[in-house]
């Protein structure tokens, strides 16, 4: 064989190799793909069912369905642990996916605390689907496996039309590479008594480059007092707040604590935050009203923030609470109850839902809230 013509073939046989290797974006290379389902905790509701038709991932030639669960899950039975199956080993081209999407069906419902069940209606602005924005690599040949966050608590929104109630739902969902995160787990028990506090809520937060805080992640403690906050992506820092009030008839409420900043890396995923608390029985609230009031592409978080001392990190504005608007036919509230007494401030956050299935945010200036024995103190929020 001609030496030039044996080094051409040479070259371009390692061009063909290298082209097949990068195939993740020309689809001649394949990965897969696992989708889980979870929730986080929520009170006033027995139930919240959802029907997911498919779940699917934007790819170069368009949307690519991972699978088709055709289902209506409890998203509150999802917890602790507890997940369900939307995709099992899909096959998909290799390479850098941005976005997902759930796409649900009709027969969506909720079950109020006292048993009965009312419609929960999907916003027309949902029906191409939840879109989710991610950052997903799927190598060829590896499954990746996902993890998909439908957060509950801040998904439904009230909408009162006359006497009755509407149940909108208003999506908050995340979705988590399952091989990049960790977790933090513990105990919060009664500084008096040394009893686990079960049904507490606990929450992972995050602080930005300017000390504001936001949940990544929420959770309620078992029988014993015990909790796990998982799929905490790493590369972060995250604290450890828990104002517990317990009880529904009669609550008892304590005073809420921070745990210092546990830094997650691939190399330390696993944390441990142990806090005995203290009850106090001097309790207020807060409430107030939103304007402008939330239109129907639009919800309303209100969070509830106290500076808390952390063990040795120092100290900053936690969220301690967090709830849902209101919304009436001209007006919006909402309602913090059993606060333990002190200096807090409030903030709402509105989430638009745009046109194209993208969502905005945009947070109310924090305004102080004094809570005093007794008493609830107003304070109203402007968006």
């Amino acid at each position: 064989m001609n030496r030039w013509r044996g080094i051409s073939i040479l070259l371009a046989s390692m061009g063909l190799a290298f082209l097949l290797a990068c195939g993740g974006s020309s689809g001649s290379s394949s990965g897969a793909m696992t989708v889980h389902l979870v929730d986080g905790p929520i009170s006033g509701y027995q139930e919240i069912n959802v029907n997911i038709q498919t779940v699917e991932i934007s790819g170069n030639g368009g949307w690519i369905t991972l699978g088709t669960p055709n289902k209506t899950y409890n998203l509150l039975s999802l917890t602790g642990g507890v997940s369900e199956l939307l995709a099992s080993g899909a096959t998909l081209p290799a390479g850098h996916y941005q976005q997902m999407r759930l796409v649900l069906g009709s027969g969506n419902t909720v079950k109020l605390a006292d048993g009965s069940v009312q419609p929960l209606t999907v916003p027309s602005g949902l029906q191409t689907g939840i879109k989710l924005i991610v950052s997903f690599d799927v190598a060829a040949g590896t499954t990746k496996d996902v993890w998909i966050d439908f957060d509950a608590a801040h998904s439904i929104q009230v909408v009162q039309a006359g006497a009755s109630s509407q149940y909108l739902l208003r999506p908050t969902v995340w979705a988590y590479d399952k091989i990049v995160t960790g977790s933090i787990s513990g105990k919060l028990t009664d500084a008096a008594t040394s009893t686990g506090l079960a049904g507490a809520v606990v929450y992972a937060e995050t602080l930005d480059t300017g000390g504001n805080p936001r949940i990544a992640r929420s959770t309620v403690t078992d029988a014993t007092g015990a909790y796990t906050l998982d799929l905490l992506p790493v590369g972060a820092t995250y604290y450890v707040v828990s104002q517990p009030v317990l009880g529904t008839t009669t609550p008892k409420a304590y005073d809420a604590k921070a745990s210092d900043g546990y830094a997650l890396s691939g190399t330390t995923p696993v944390f441990t935050y142990n806090a005995a608390f203290t009850a106090d029985a001097a309790t207020g609230g807060v409430s107030g009203g939103l304007t402008p009031v939330a239109t129907s592409s639009q919800s309303d978080a209100v969070n509830l923030l106290q500076t808390l001392a952390t063990p040795t990190s120092g100290s900053f504005a936690f969220i301690v609470d967090s709830t849902m608007a209101t919304v009436a036919t001209s007006t919006e509230s909402y309602a913090f109850a059993t606060v333990p007494v002190g200096l807090y401030s409030v903030q709402a956050v509105r989430t638009t839902l745009n046109l194209d299935g993208t969502t905005t945010v945009t947070s109310s200036t924090l305004q102080p809230a004094t809570v005093t024995t007794g008493l609830t103190v107003t304070v109203n929020l402007g968006l």
